[in-house]
């Protein structure tokens, strides 16, 4: 177990828990790397079928560490750059990347404020809920004159489209919880105390899906922004005589056509 991040295993499902409360989970490089090892250590394991990403204490993430800023600003302008841009593209970046093409479905428990860097990483995932009380909120532009980043700008702009995405990540106005499941941005809102209930219970009915069915349909559904219909057609086409013919798909035929006859 890491220093910044919990890891549990249960029917399956692990459950990652960033795991700074005092400092509400802020994205230090130390966190990234912990969890970025965790999500590694998990998805290898043959005994995962599906991983929840959540927070401990009352947020999710505050989103990038301010206090790690500051000691890298204090080496320099030059100094900040490089260490700044370092860490998006040797940890950051990669960390984005690894829950979106994770082995296994990703399920992320949004459990309280959501904010900068942790957007994108959240919205990574699968499958996104969130605590009734929880939000987003993607400060960088008014609050520090930088850019959305690990990945907010490209998954804003595919979930809500160019005039919402803008309207988040210009103006820095809080979407809450309610809000984000009525424009798509997530997949539902839970009251508070159901969310870690309902986390498993979705991550469990992911990772009881073929697996492959699960990363092709994701990779479909990524992909179909840039391709034409006909093109998108044929991709259905050559994922669909892969799986027709898997264990997966002739196991759960079998078992209909015996429901069916019974009936």
């Amino acid at each position: 177990m890491s220093a910044h991040v919990r890891t549990t295993l249960e029917d399956g499902v692990a459950t990652l828990t960033l795991d700074r409360p005092q400092a509400l989970n802020a994205l230090s490089p130390a966190l990234i790397i912990d969890l970025a090892s965790a999500l590694q250590a998990s998805a290898e394991d043959e005994a995962t079928r599906a991983i929840v990403l959540t927070g401990a204490g009352r947020a999710f993430s505050a989103g990038g560490d301010i206090g790690w800023f500051g000691e890298v600003l204090a080496g320099g302008r030059a100094h900040a750059r490089s260490e700044i841009a370092g860490y998006m593209e040797s940890e950051g970046n990669p960390l984005t990347l690894a829950i979106a093409d994770c082995r296994v479905p990703v399920v992320c428990a949004v459990n309280g404020p959501c904010v900068g860097g942790a957007v994108g990483i959240a919205l990574a995932a699968d499958v996104v809920i969130a605590a009734r009380s929880s939000y987003f909120l993607v400060p960088q532009v008014p609050q520090l004159g930088a850019v959305p980043d690990l990945g907010a700008t490209w998954m804003l702009a595919r979930l809500l489209g160019r005039s919402r995405a803008l309207g988040i990540a210009l103006l820095g106005d809080r979407i809450e919880a309610a809000q984000a499941e009525q424009w798509g941005l997530i997949w539902r809102c839970f009251d508070d105390a159901a969310l870690a209930e309902q986390a498993h219970a979705t991550a469990h009915r992911l990772g009881s899906a073929s697996a492959a069915a699960v990363r092709d349909t994701r990779r479909l559904i990524d992909e179909a922004p840039t391709q034409t219909l006909a093109r998108q057609l044929d991709q259905e086409c050559e994922a669909q005589r892969a799986h027709v013919g898997a264990d997966y798909f002739n196991a759960a035929c079998t078992r209909f056509l015996a429901r069916t006859a019974r009936n």
